[in-house]
């Protein structure tokens, strides 16, 4: 992913919840928000780190961005994005194989992952 978007789309998200909180006052949630998605992008680069090549700084800033939105929902939401977001991978992966494919572009993994996940925490 082009890093403007991952800037842009994360300045506005960020910017999103700041009026939220400041017309319903639930800063809890920012903070949530923030730390998870922070703490997210860094595991992410962990895992980016210990075997470069296989994840690029495109999927460590999707991330970020990604867990902004889903640590409003909490910790909980977090971990089932996570789970789901390996799940997602390792079926893309195996459909890359089955094709003679040896790699993936794990970002649309990691947003469809948060999408499902956002949307069952809706409801």
């Amino acid at each position: 992913m082009p890093r403007a978007v991952i800037v842009g789309g994360s300045a506005a998200q960020l910017l999103c919840l700041v009026v939220w909180c400041v017309l319903y006052g639930q800063w809890p949630s920012l903070a949530m928000s923030v730390v998870l998605g922070l703490g997210s992008a860094l595991v992410q680069l962990g895992l980016a780190m210990v075997r470069p090549g296989t994840l690029g700084f495109g999927d460590v800033t999707c991330t970020l961005m990604m867990g902004f939105a889903v640590g409003w929902f909490g910790l909980t939401a977090v971990l089932m994005w996570w789970m789901l977001m390996g799940l997602i991978g390792l079926i893309m992966l195996g459909l890359c194989k089955g094709r003679g494919g040896d790699s993936i572009p794990f970002a649309p993994a990691i947003v469809l992952a948060a999408v499902i996940v956002v949307l069952l925490s809706l409801f």
